[in-house]
């Protein structure tokens, strides 16, 4: 009686064991399920991704175009009135910076003048 209880008790054990052999086989078909999907879901966030990046590229080239100009096309452009006419500056600006090379000349001149004199005070003494 007791081999029967041995028996029966090993008949329960492998019973149990083909029992998960079934739930990992329906696992793995899940998991392999699942990663299908999550690669799927990967190359979809991938490509909005992209299409979103193409589209916020052509809107920030359109509003570039309406607002930055350089180049070829600046014989097309609107003609606006100016704050500031470089003709009339130009003289103004030389005029101001030949004034400031002359006062730093003269400034030069005076230290090299300082500085002889007090080389000529030591050398009397």
């Amino acid at each position: 009686m007791t081999e029967e209880k041995f028996d029966e008790g090993e008949k329960i054990q492998e019973a149990e064991v083909e029992k998960k052999e079934e739930s990992s086989a329906e696992d793995q078909q899940d998991t392999q399920t699942l990663e299908k999907k999550g690669k799927m879901d990967l190359y979809i966030e991938f490509g909005l991704i992209f299409i979103l990046g193409v589209l916020i590229g052509i809107a920030v080239k359109t509003e570039a175009s309406k607002k930055i100009t350089i180049g070829f096309d600046d014989y097309q452009m609107k003609l606006f009135s100016q704050d500031y006419n470089i003709n009339k500056m130009q003289p103004e600006v030389t005029k101001k910076a030949m004034e400031a090379a002359q006062a730093q000349k003269e400034q030069v001149d005076l230290q090299e003048g300082a500085s002889l004199e007090s080389n000529n005070s030591n050398n009397n003494q």
